[in-house]
C-alpha cells in the first residue's frame, strides 16, 4: 500500500508545485495528519465496510474536512472512492518526503541522556548539515 500512497502524494505534490500552493498544502496536510493519526484503524473500518457507498465516504470527508484546500479535498475524494482513506498518514509521509527533498531539508531526532543546551544542539545541527549537505535540518529532541 505504500506504493499506492506514494502515487497519491506525488500527484498532490505536483499539483501543489504547479499551482504555487506547496506551503499551504504542506501545512494543511500536517494538520490533517495530526488529526487522524490516532484514527487510522477507524478509517480502515470505513474503507473495508462493504455497505458504505463512495458517496457516503465522500460525505464523511465533507463532514470532517470542511475548510481544506480544494486539491487536498479532491485527493481525499479519490481516496474515499478507492477505499483508501486509511492511507492518509502514508500519503502525508510520502508528501513530506517529497517536500523535504524539494527544499533539501530533512528531520533529525537527537536523543540524549540529559537536556542539551541550545549551543550543543546548534553544534550537532551544524555537523549534521555539513555531513549530509542538507540546506536545513529540522530537529526533534528526546531525553532518554
Amino acid at each position: 500500500m505504500v506504493k499506492v500512497a506514494n502515487k497519491y502524494a506525488k500527484a498532490l505534490f505536483d499539483v501543489s508545485l504547479d499551482t504555487n500552493n506547496l506551503e499551504t498544502i504542506n501545512e494543511e496536510l500536517t494538520v490533517i495528519n495530526e488529526a487522524v493519526k490516532d484514527k487510522i484503524e477507524q478509517l480502515r473500518m470505513v474503507d473495508s465496510n462493504p455497505t458504505q457507498t463512495a458517496e457516503q465516504r465522500r460525505e464523511l470527508i465533507n463532514g470532517v474536512f470542511t475548510d481544506i484546500n480544494p486539491y487536498i479535498k479532491n485527493m481525499m475524494y479519490v481516496l474515499a472512492d478507492n477505499r483508501h482513506i486509511s492511507l492518509i498518514a502514508d500519503v502525508f509521509k510520502a508528501f513530506q518526503s517529497l517536500y523535504n527533498g524539494h527544499y533539501n531539508q530533512d528531520f533529525a531526532t537527537i536523543e540524549s541522556t540529559y537536556e542539551l543546551s541550545q549551543e550543543e544542539l546548534d553544534k550537532i545541527v551544524k555537523l549534521v548539515t555539513q555531513q549530509t549537505k542538507l540546506s536545513k535540518v529540522i530537529v526533534d529532541t528526546k531525553i532518554n
